[in-house]
């Protein structure tokens, strides 16, 4: 198998492989793997319907789950290993489901070690909850919102953002990352996910069918904006998600009409993962999630 990175010229190639599956996990979406691309050294490789995505981790080349259908999924899962071993390297699966590892434990008896991903868990949220904030568990978010909507009536506005907006979002994330550098919570992945931002700006004109960048401005001045597509007919993923923090219930405002206005219909909402981060996890919890997408490592022994 010989790998190419992904780049904007290999989305419609891609496209229809990401079509043959129904994986929920953030990982299996074109532009989250364009927009860490620059990270991971993200590539693919395109056989007799399926697809091969491939990446680095700290010189180790792993892959996730092949794109391909259902009933292909182990001869392809086989094609990949025998990639690895041809290669003479060792055998390294991300992101995997705890269906493959099964398959896997009954199919390589011993051959691998598996590691639950806790950190990497992408959190599921009921879509119809998110949307109305209905019932006691969200009181919490209905009364921070009520306070933003009667602390600045009459001078916010929501709207779906275009590249004349994209310089006040980078603007934003600066002043956010500031704001988090003032808490020693700044790390290097903010700085590659703004490299992944703009990236995904920069090639808006060709990702827009997709790709939907929503904003609210307090007195003319864009205070959070969010982002986020379709990972499958049923579920909303957000990628991206940055509000003044300063500004009580413009977090949950911009949530909440993200999916309102975007998607009225979707039955859950995917938010991705918290890597970990205590604060993060908090906030993500708050929201209840329904389930998780679960994830495993697999490496071989």
């Amino acid at each position: 198998m010989k790998f190419k990175n992904i780049d904007m010229e290999s989305r419609e190639l891609l496209n229809p492989y990401f079509d043959l599956v129904d994986y929920e996990a953030c990982e299996y979406c074109f532009n989250t793997l364009y927009m860490w691309q620059h990270l991971y050294k993200t590539g693919y490789y395109i056989g007799d319907g399926f697809a091969v995505i491939v990446a680095e981790s700290e010189g180790n080349t792993f892959s996730i789950l092949p794109l391909a259908k259902k009933e292909d999924m182990q001869k392809v899962i086989q094609y990949i290993i025998d990639y690895f071993e041809k290669e003479e390297k060792k055998i390294y699966f991300r992101g995997i489901t705890k269906e493959v590892v099964e398959f896997l434990k009954e199919n390589y008896p011993g051959k691998f070690d598996y590691t639950e991903e806790r950190d990497l868990f992408d959190y599921i949220y009921d879509g119809e909850s998110m949307r109305t904030l209905k019932g006691r568990k969200n009181v919490k978010k209905r009364n921070h919102i009520n306070f933003f909507l009667k602390e600045y009536d009459g001078r916010f506005e929501y709207r779906l953002l275009d590249e004349n907006d994209f310089d006040a979002c980078i603007e934003l994330v600066h002043e956010w990352t500031s704001n988090k550098e003032e808490n020693d919570a700044v790390t290097d992945d903010m700085e590659e996910e703004l490299i992944g931002i703009k990236k995904l700006f920069n090639n808006y004109s060709v990702i827009k069918d997709k790709l939907k960048i929503a904003g609210i401005f307090i007195d003319g001045k864009l205070e959070a904006f969010t982002m986020g597509e379709y990972i499958n007919p049923n579920m909303a993923l957000i990628h991206i998600e940055k509000a003044n923090p300063s500004i009580r219930g413009l977090y949950p405002y911009i949530n909440q009409q993200f999916l309102v206005n975007e998607f009225s219909n979707v039955e859950f909402v995917n938010r991705e993962e918290d890597l970990g981060i205590e604060g993060l996890r908090k906030a993500k919890l708050s929201y209840h999630p329904v389930r998780f997408v679960e994830k495993y490592t697999v490496r071989e022994v």
